[in-house]
């Protein structure tokens, strides 16, 4: 399929806090590296879902086999199988058996409200449009990978669909992510070598000596300001 700037993502489940379900502490099956490959399946499967929206289907249906979701995020055919379970169990997707193959629908999507924008094509090698660049950094070992993921998402679902930045402090972030506030600039950092964070800048206000909280520029920022054709 043709990729397009942006891919809608249901926000709702994270201004619930969902994110904070992704741990890296082994008390739940959404630990350490799983956590992570699901957080970069879905990504990827957001940005490869099929909408049939002029057909008044609002589902937002991804059929990538596995083999095409290894290319696209890189992780092993295991990490795959766990990362789908650990989707399924925290009610991101839905998985259905068509044939041989599966296919993933998006939950809790709803067109007319609660949705936000994510970045596609900008994620994605121009010479190889099945391979997200920034995913080939990522070990799978570190926290710190996990906390990037989740300030990615949490970014997009805050940010105005028509504005090209999100405004947050880092005391809001770690209440909704649950992110430390130590480790916030190192995962910032993170998702800027990984090409999915674009910038981040901070403004004084007025002419006081205060400064405003961070703006967060992803990656392909303009096109997520911009209306869909």
């Amino acid at each position: 399929m043709r990729l397009r700037d942006w891919a809608p993502m249901p926000s709702q489940w994270i201004f619930d806090r969902g994110l904070r379900d992704f741990t890296w502490f082994k008390n739940t099956n959404q630990s350490r590296s799983t956590a992570i490959a699901a957080l970069q399946l879905y990504i990827a499967m957001l940005t490869q879902a099929d909408t049939n929206w002029a057909e008044g289907d609002d589902r937002l249906i991804c059929g990538l086999s596995y083999e095409e979701l290894k290319e696209r995020t890189g992780l092993s055919r295991q990490l795959i199988a766990l990362g789908i379970q650990a989707l399924d169990e925290t009610k991101l997707i839905e998985v259905a058996r068509i044939g041989v193959r599966n296919r993933y629908e998006i939950l809790g999507f709803d067109i007319h409200q609660g949705w936000c924008k994510v970045p596609a094509r900008a994620l994605y090698n121009t010479p190889n449009p099945r391979k997200i660049v920034g995913f080939q950094l990522f070990t799978k070992r570190s926290m710190h990978e996990l906390d990037a993921l989740k300030l990615f998402l949490y970014y997009a679902a805050i940010r105005g669909n028509f504005d090209r930045y999100s405004v947050v402090t880092y005391e809001t972030i770690n209440k909704q992510t649950g992110v430390p506030l130590k480790r916030i600039a190192k995962a910032n950092a993170f998702l800027v070598a990984a090409g999915m964070l674009a910038d981040v800048k901070q403004e004084q206000v007025g002419e006081s000596h205060q400064m405003e909280p961070n703006k967060y520029y992803l990656v392909g920022n303009q096109a997520l300001a911009t209306r869909r054709r």
